[in-house]
This record gives C-alpha cells, sequence and structure tokens, in this order.
C-alpha cells in the first residue's frame, strides 16, 4: 500500500475521532450545572462564615444549593469533590485521636454501643407514629425512621416492599434538619467545649499531609473493596487515627482546607432537594419534620441521661447520641472545642450496628406480621 492510501485511510478515522469529541459549546453546557453549583456553595458559605453561623461552610452551601434546587436550577455537585472532602475531613478528625484519648475510649466501649442500641431503638420506636401522621406504609416508616444512611436506608427498605423514594426524602430531612437543628441550639444556648485542641497547634507540613492523604486514598480503595460504608470518610479517618494514637501524627490540616472540604460536602447534601419529590408531598413533609423534631430530641434526652449517671460531659454526649451524619457532628464537635473522638466513636459503632442489625430485625418483624 502506497503512503497516499495510507494517509487515505488514515484520514477518515482520524476526523472520525474528532467528531466524536464534544465540541466547546456542548463541554459548556455539562459544565454549566457544577459551576452553577459550586459559585452557589461558595458565596453560601463565604456569607454564613461572615455572619458568624455554626458550621458557617456547610450549612451555608448547603442551604444555597438546597434552596436553588427548589426556584428550579439546574445544578450538579460533583461526588468527586464530596469524596475528596470527605478523605480531608477523615484526616482531620483522626488527629485528634491521641493516645490518651484512645484509651479512655476504650474503657468506655460498652456506654458506646449500649447508647448505640438506645437511639437505633428510639428510631424503631417513633416509626409507628411516622406511618399514622405521614399516610405511607410500615414498611417506609420503619426505615425512614431508623438512622441510617440516605442511600443504604432506601435500597434496603426496597427489599422489603418500602418506597424508596419515600424513605429518602424522610431520611434526607433528617440529615440535613440534625445538621442544622444541633449547632444551631448550641450557638443559641452558647454552648461550647473547654478542650484544647493540639489539631489547631500542629503546624502544616505540605509532604506529609500529601502522604497522609496518599495512604488514606489507599485505604479508602480497600474499603470500597470490602463494600464498607463510608469509605472515603473512614479511609482518611483510619489512617490519621493510627498514626496520631501511636505518636506519629504527620501534620496539620489547615482550617482553608477543612473550609473548601466542607463547602463540596455541603453542595452535594443541597442537590439532592429535588424539586420534584418537594412539591406536593405536603403531608409526608410535615410529619417528616416532626419526626426529626422527636427523634432529635429524644436522642438529646438520651444523652442527658447518659451524662448525668456516668458523670460525662453533656454537650458531648448529646451531640454523640444525635441522630446526624458522622461527618457533619463529627466537625460540629471540632468546631465547639468538645471530645471528637467520643462523638467519632459513638457514631461509627451506630453505623455499624445498622448495619448489622436492620436487615435480621427487618426479618424478624415481617415474621411477626408487624412489617
Amino acid at each position: 500500500m502506497t503512503r497516499r492510501s495510507m494517509a487515505g485511510v488514515a484520514m477518515p478515522r482520524h476526523a472520525a475521532r474528532l467528531a466524536r469529541m464534544p465540541r466547546p459549546a456542548t463541554l459548556a453546557r455539562r459544565a454549566a450545572p457544577f459551576l452553577l453549583c459550586l459559585l452557589l456553595a461558595g458565596l453560601g458559605g463565604g456569607l454564613f462564615f461572615l455572619l458568624g453561623t455554626p458550621l458557617p461552610w456547610l450549612l451555608g452551601a448547603l442551604s444555597f444549593v438546597a434552596a436553588g434546587q427548589l426556584m428550579g436550577l439546574r445544578l450538579r455537585a460533583s461526588r468527586r469533590a464530596r469524596n475528596a472532602g470527605l478523605l480531608v475531613v477523615g484526616c482531620a478528625l483522626g488527629l485528634f485521636f491521641t493516645p490518651e484519648a484512645a484509651r479512655h475510649l476504650a474503657e468506655r466501649a460498652w456506654l458506646v454501643v449500649g447508647a448505640a442500641l438506645l437511639t437505633l431503638a428510639i428510631g424503631v420506636a417513633l416509626s409507628p407514629l411516622l406511618a399514622r401522621l405521614g399516610r405511607m406504609d410500615r414498611a417506609s416508616a420503619l426505615f425512614g425512621s431508623i438512622p441510617g444512611g440516605v442511600a443504604e436506608m432506601s435500597v434496603l427498605g426496597e427489599a422489603y416492599g418500602a418506597r424508596p423514594t419515600t424513605v429518602a426524602i424522610v431520611q434526607l430531612l433528617r440529615v440535613v434538619g440534625v445538621v442544622v437543628l444541633v449547632p444551631s441550639s448550641f450557638a443559641l444556648l452558647g454552648i461550647s467545649g473547654h478542650i484544647s485542641s493540639s489539631f489547631v497547634a500542629r503546624p502544616l507540613w505540605l509532604p506529609g499531609l500529601a502522604l497522609l492523604l496518599a495512604l488514606g486514598a489507599a485505604m479508602t480503595w480497600l474499603l470500597i473493596r470490602l463494600r464498607v460504608r463510608n469509605a472515603w470518610l473512614l479511609g482518611g479517618l483510619f489512617v490519621s487515627l493510627g498514626l496520631t494514637a501511636a505518636g506519629q501524627a504527620l501534620t496539620g490540616v489547615p482550617g482553608w482546607v477543612s473550609a473548601i472540604a466542607q463547602v463540596a460536602m455541603g453542595a452535594q447534601l443541597g442537590v439532592q432537594f429535588e424539586r420534584a419529590a418537594f412539591l406536593g408531598g405536603g403531608r409526608l413533609l410535615g410529619a417528616a419534620v416532626l419526626h426529626v423534631l422527636l427523634l432529635t430530641g429524644l436522642c438529646a434526652l438520651l444523652g442527658w441521661l447518659l451524662a448525668a449517671l456516668f458523670g460525662l460531659d453533656l454537650p458531648t454526649l448529646v451531640l454523640a447520641t444525635a441522630p446526624g451524619g458522622v461527618a457533619e457532628m463529627s466537625i460540629t464537635a471540632k468546631t465547639l472545642l468538645l471530645d471528637v473522638p467520643v462523638v467519632v466513636a459513638f457514631h461509627l459503632v451506630r453505623i455499624a450496628l445498622t448495619a448489622m442489625l436492620v436487615q435480621p430485625c427487618s426479618v424478624l418483624l415481617r415474621r411477626w406480621g408487624l412489617l
């Protein structure tokens, strides 16, 4: 084959590849929802920071993006950015697990497990009320009432006849409601801790931070392969925790890095407020909001009882038993100078027990005709 004929064959293939490549206008249309979401999230976080609100970067990003979604804007958040944010937050939280903190937690292991079981029991006990007020079937009410993950409870509930969209809405309102209610209540009451943070004093060392994030990412990959929930948060947390508990902390994580991570997390929460899912469901939304208030109040009462019985710090126990997400509640503890290892441990144990107990309990409830 001559060179001219070879070029004649190659040219159409090259042209076909170029034709398949997205045009600049197409790329711009695809990027616009992400850029608009990022802009709103950054503006919300910055405004809340200037106003001095609790958890400003997380709540500001969440509020502005959720408002944009409900107004009909086309917004999309980067899941990869959210995952990277969770990795950063996990690495930052692990820096609080000094050898002394790890020893104290080991001594209170029985209390951590007991409190987690009681928190789950409160969620189960409230499910009949949620079903009645929201006119929901018992399966949807049960899986919506248990303080677990939004996606996990929706998928698991669907296998037992629950409506996944209903479960997702109730669970999302719980996560967001607790994130807003608990820090705001603490701020209004002037509650703050007194635990000095070695995290703040530890200087940033860029090679150490890069190594810490790389090790955390490797642990995350392993946890994903093992199908562990919250792998991006736990990967960074486990690596940072292990190094810090062994007295080998590599670096500090500056506040501006944590702020960027929280903006990414808040944006991802905000985009879940799909307009179509929330409009026209007034009775369900009203029941879900009341459920969040009752669940949060009863869990706060549990924290108060445990603090009174065992002589522990009240704000820390209230935050540890709150039915919110581990990342958001742990960030709150860090911001308010509360006992971060205790809060992290309580929520991680609750997550593990939820994963282990929800499915067998669902089988028993179905067998007894209660589901």
